[in-house]
């Protein structure tokens, strides 16, 4: 099998509204192409219009939250309608900054004698496409 060698990444993966998300187990992006007008004619070409990439990122916590690690990611999301999100791009190997909606998300309680949280889910969806 070989070895393969790759350079960390330094950056931080998520920011959302100049606060990191922390204690990330796994991050996703999903780069949704969003069509309009998609159609087959009688031969089987596919005839649309692309309106756009719309990089749609979701990241989920270690198993276990302390109340400061749960508090920071609710003052990141709350703060509706929309958030500015920097995240970090895998296709562009860099950061990008851009405005983002989520829909719910679960603080659910592990042990209210220890002051722990389950790990939560969020699932960051772009206002515009891809510039």
């Amino acid at each position: 099998m070989p070895t393969i060698t790759e350079t960390p990444i330094t950056a931080t993966l998520l920011q959302v509204n100049g606060v990191t998300i922390p204690a990330i187990k796994s991050y996703k992006v999903t780069y949704a192409h969003l069509w309009k007008d998609a159609d087959r004619n009688m031969n089987g070409s596919v005839r649309a219009s692309l309106i756009g990439i719309f990089p749609k990122i979701e990241v989920e916590t270690r198993d276990v939250l302390t109340r400061t690690e749960l508090q920071s990611i609710y003052t990141a999301l709350e703060s509706l309608p929309f958030y500015s999100v920097t995240f970090w791009d895998p296709a562009t190997d860099t950061t990008k900054t851009a405005d983002y909606y989520t829909a719910d998300w679960t603080a659910e309680m592990l042990s209210k004698n220890r002051g722990l949280y389950k790990g939560a889910k969020i699932i960051l969806t772009p206002v515009n496409k891809r510039s």
